[in-house]
């Protein structure tokens, strides 16, 4: 019997139970599951060992990101009840991929109830591209509304810890509210550097012009975190007033705060960036030379520019 036409009982005691590397073939039956077959997939995976069902949710996660004609939210979902964390963050890893409303609700019951932090943390982030999804428009209003409850509930609970409120902070900045940049500038002044650096982080997010200043000191900070978040954020407002400070990172002593800074000048163009761009392109550094033809070929696209024009 060919391999795709196995019983699916079968195919879930392979994924769950052997030994022997699991086969994309029997991970693709897992796809779309009905009632049926979900029932079937909870029993099994009720006795199966947790280093098993970790490395099956991996599997799922990583071919999901591989192939988005794939379906696993129905999996993903019940597997944000499983007793391991290790299982449940990758559930919602997994979750992330997706980009329909029916991944979003299991994501918020997760963040609300979760007894885990870490877990909380996780679905705080994975929140942000929902919100990102809710603000342009391509979730229902209702969504966009849960989504920012949801998060807006993390920030304020009393007791959560600073690991999930900040995440919380990220992914509630793509919402233009103003009660959410007056959390983004609460933040920003927090005497702890990686709830500052998130506030950095949430500036870009929030892409509002008020908070180029902000970036522009940040790019001169002696913490390189800061630096590159800054630089990060001020690709994403897209303004030709970062330029110069963008610039001088070119030449940071931290190879991730010089690599945000080419990405920015890809985005934000303008002839200065170009020009900057263009000489680091025929650098001797391979890393330079590669980032600063993928920021090339993307000021390209956004301005559409002819390639001959390089």
């Amino acid at each position: 019997m060919d391999q795709q036409e196995r019983p699916l009982s079968e195919v879930i005691a392979a994924t769950l139970y052997s030994s022997e590397e699991i086969r994309p073939s029997d991970l693709v039956r897992l796809s779309d599951l009905n009632d049926a077959g979900l029932a079937q997939f909870k029993q099994g995976w009720v006795s199966a060992a947790i280093g098993q069902r970790t490395k099956l949710i991996t599997r799922l996660a990583s071919l999901g990101e591989d192939d988005f004609t794939l379906d696993f939210t129905r999996v993903f979902q019940f597997c944000l009840d499983d007793v391991a964390e290790s299982v449940r963050i990758k559930a919602l890893a997994g979750l992330e991929l997706e980009d329909k409303y029916a991944a979003v609700r299991p994501i918020i019951k997760t963040l609300r109830a979760d007894e885990s932090a870490e877990v909380r943390e996780v679905a705080a982030r994975v929140l942000g591209k929902f919100a990102l999804l809710a603000e342009w428009g391509e979730l229902p209003q209702a969504a966009a509304a849960d989504i920012f409850d949801a998060l807006l509930e993390a920030l304020e609970k009393p007791g959560e810890p600073a690991s999930v409120r900040r995440r919380a902070l990220e992914s509630i900045a793509a919402f233009q509210q103003e009660l959410v940049e007056d959390y983004i500038e609460d933040f920003y002044y927090s005497e702890d550097p990686r709830v500052k650096a998130s506030a950095v982080f949430a500036m870009g997010r929030n892409c509002k012009p008020r908070w180029l200043d902000f970036l522009i000191e940040e790019m001169q900070s002696s913490n390189a975190e800061f630096r590159f978040e800054a630089a990060r954020s001020s690709g994403e407002i897209e303004n030709e007033d970062a330029v110069p400070g963008l610039l001088k990172l070119l030449d940071d002593e931290d190879k991730e705060v010089q690599d945000a800074a080419i990405m920015a000048l890809g985005k934000i163009g303008g002839t200065e960036a170009k020009q900057a761009l263009q000489k680091l392109s025929k650098s001797h550094d391979a890393r330079i030379r590669e980032a600063a033809l993928s920021a090339l070929t993307e000021l390209e696209i956004c301005q559409d520019l002819p390639s001959s024009s390089f």
